[in-house]
């Protein structure tokens, strides 16, 4: 594994690639009436996807075009509130210093200050505390955003059923049934509503863009995103960048650090950014679908190509909190001088 701080800073640097995303219908995995025909052609497309891109666009996944527009407009509805009423649920104000609102530049990638604003939901524990990630939720009020809290925490319910769905095309295509299976098991999760205005012109993307080149943590994103193009990019395997602007209907879906590892990197947990220089505000939010929380992550046996020196094993929450708890800056502090970059996916 390379020394992270040799690493290339992937954030503003790369040619725009003519390569498109591949499209999966999830379909078969949530009809029971499915044939074992019909199941066989979506998991080797996802297998195929997984390999050569890590990223895809999905459909198939059953939720109705209507109802993830109504999504992204609570999403912009939140934005639109005054900032103060925004402010007061601020993660800082959180127990644990990770749940709730971050303003512009507090979300830091690869040592630079992101030019978005969020909303972060994780799971409420039984007994909140101030220990890492055992807060309480922080919510905006019931006056201000009406049944907001309701349906997004119902939404999260929704995506755990698509989620156990690749789960399960993973585990035909794959093998390792008994791992696949688990991995649908009492899943954690987290649920961003991300706010991005448009770059000004003239705005020095060395210092920063509207969301620096990483890789996710967990198993899978599923991308909700409105219909502003030219925001969002995928590197390639020449190290240019595959334009994923949204297509009406369909998730942007991306493999994360677990199924990477789990696979021996067969699956492309791959780097990805936003650069958004358009003339609206763009809303995106992303659901990360992730494993229980003591999920103990190795590769499986055979998967590691060979001369590969395995990753030691690690549970998915140890490798969240010493992720996470790396991305968050307040405007008046300084930036770290090292990178936050991740060390499980740097490949170079």
């Amino acid at each position: 594994m390379p020394d992270i701080e040799m690493i290339k800073d992937r954030s503003a640097v790369g040619s725009v690639s003519t390569e498109r995303l591949p499209i999966v219908d999830i379909s078969p995995y949530l009809d029971p009436s499915s044939t074992e025909e019909d199941r066989r052609i979506a998991s080797q497309t996802l297998d195929k996807a997984c390999r050569e891109f890590g990223f895809f666009y999905v459909t198939g996944h059953g939720l109705e075009p209507e109802y993830m527009q109504d999504l992204l407009k609570l999403g912009h509805k939140f934005f639109e509130l005054p900032q103060e009423k925004k402010e007061s649920i601020h993660i800082w104000k959180s127990m644990d210093r990770v749940r709730g609102y971050q303003k512009i530049g507090e979300n830091v990638t690869y040592a630079k200050r992101d030019q978005q604003e969020a909303l972060d939901i994780y799971p409420e524990p039984k007994n909140p505390s101030t220990a890492q990630l055992e807060g309480e939720q922080l919510w905006p009020s019931e006056e201000d955003m009406p049944e907001f809290k309701a349906t997004l925490l119902d939404y999260t319910e929704k995506m755990k059923n698509i989620g156990h769905a690749f789960m399960r095309a993973m585990g035909d295509v794959i093998g390792h049934k008994d791992l696949f299976t688990e991995l649908q098991d009492d899943n954690y999760w987290v649920l961003r509503v991300i706010g991005y205005p448009p770059l000004p012109e003239g705005f020095d993307v060395e210092k920063g863009i509207s969301c620096g080149a990483h890789t996710d943590y967990g198993c899978l994103t599923f991308l909700l995103a409105d219909d502003t193009p030219g925001a969002l990019q995928v590197e390639s395997k020449d190290g240019s960048w595959i334009p994923a602007d949204p297509i009406p209907g369909a998730y942007i879906v991306n493999i994360g650090d677990i199924i990477d590892t789990l696979t021996g990197h067969q699956y492309k947990s791959t780097y990805h950014r936003v650069i958004h220089r358009g003339s609206r505000y763009r809303v995106s939010m992303p659901f990360f679908f992730e494993p229980k929380r003591d999920q103990v992550i190795q590769t499986l046996p055979g998967m590691l190509p060979a001369g590969e020196k395995a990753v030691e094993p690690f549970t998915y929450f140890d490798h969240l909190k010493r992720m996470i708890y790396n991305h968050f800056v307040p405007n008046e502090e300084a930036l770290p001088e090292k990178p936050n970059a991740n060390a499980l996916t740097q490949r170079g």
